[in-house]
């Protein structure tokens, strides 16, 4: 049976809303059910802790949090901790956050991304299997540390947020798994998973067996021309970002001449009037939008473009319509 998982977005407001999350994605029959980290909304690892005590099977993911504002044996120790609860059931993501928020909004030095996540990575990896770590030089000083608690998996999952050439390199190199950014395409995706394959050879490890994940960004509607405005702005916003914005529409298929432009008008007026230079073409491959049949071939696309387990990304006031609409 091919495999799905879910995510939860950000809003939820009570425990026994938290808890009928859990049970509805759980009978739907999701693989997997995945909360995001989004900083100064709710906090993860007290949502999937709930998560973990309201099912009995579905396995329960971060997607993703980060190794700046959580030093990796914080880390370990939550992962340690919500694998043993879980009873096995925990995948961890992660990610590199962004500057702005990291250094900009929280004070904290950012640095070599990519040297974080691998020392990160290493970290985890050893505290995980139950060995001593003493480190005085590197991002991450540590000394003469090892878990008390260990997780129920021999090889607990560590997957990876990736959506440039350094990220998907890395992810290729030293994860089990990958998490491919919400709002991409699937053409883009094609070049992700090919990247990050050559990258597992490279590294001498076999590149199949690197679980590719993707958040696919759902809105489950039967007139799709209604928000063709709103969904629009959002990838405005997105492709404003820098390389962000190269990456998705030279590696999606489209052309990329129109970032200036965007770019002045997202500083400007927030993007209104770029929302023009935003073809619905481009909609609909960022999203995925229609009724439950389109819907459904729009995720199997993201499949044969070499995802393994779509994670289905619908707004929080959506997420039972949408769970039993494209329940596996």
């Amino acid at each position: 049976m091919s495999r799905t998982g879910l995510v939860l977005y950000h809003g939820i407001q009570t425990g026994s809303e938290l808890k009928q999350y859990g049970r509805i994605a759980e009978a739907c029959g999701y693989e997997s059910l995945w909360v995001t980290e989004r900083y100064f909304h709710e906090e993860i690892f007290s949502l999937l802790g709930y998560l973990g005590a309201a099912t009995e099977t579905i396995r329960l993911g971060v997607g993703v949090t980060n190794p700046y504002s959580r030093h990796p044996a914080l880390l370990a120790m939550a992962a340690a901790t919500l694998d043993r609860i879980t009873d096995g059931r925990f995948i961890m993501g992660l990610g590199r956050s962004e500057r702005d928020v990291i250094q900009g909004r929280m004070g904290m030095s950012y640095g070599d991304a990519s040297a974080v996540m691998s020392e990160a990575v290493s970290l985890l990896k050893t505290l995980l299997g139950g060995k001593k770590v003493s480190r005085s030089e590197g991002n991450f000083k540590i000394r003469d540390t090892r878990l008390a608690t260990l997780p129920v998996q021999s090889d607990l999952p560590i997957y990876l947020a990736a959506i440039g050439n350094k990220g998907l390199d890395l992810a290729g190199a030293i994860a089990d798994g990958v998490v491919l950014n919400a709002y991409v395409p699937p053409a883009y995706v094609e070049y992700a998973v090919s990247r990050i394959r050559k990258a597992a050879v490279r590294a001498g490890r076999d590149p199949k067996g690197i679980d590719i994940a993707c958040m696919v960004v759902i809105r489950l509607t039967n007139d799709p021309g209604s928000m063709m405005p709103t969904l629009k702005k959002r990838i405005v916003r997105l492709l404003s970002e820098p390389y962000v914005g190269e990456i998705l529409l030279e590696k999606g298929g489209f052309d990329d001449s129109v970032l200036p432009a965007i770019r002045r008008s997202f500083a400007k007026d927030d993007g209104d009037s770029a929302k023009g230079l935003i073809t619905d073409e481009m909609v609909e491959s960022f999203y995925v939008v229609g009724d439950a049949r389109k819907c459904k071939a729009r995720v199997e696309a993201y499949r044969r473009a070499g995802v393994d387990v779509p994670l289905i990304l619908p707004r929080l006031e959506d997420y039972e319509r949408v769970a039993n609409a494209l329940r596996p």
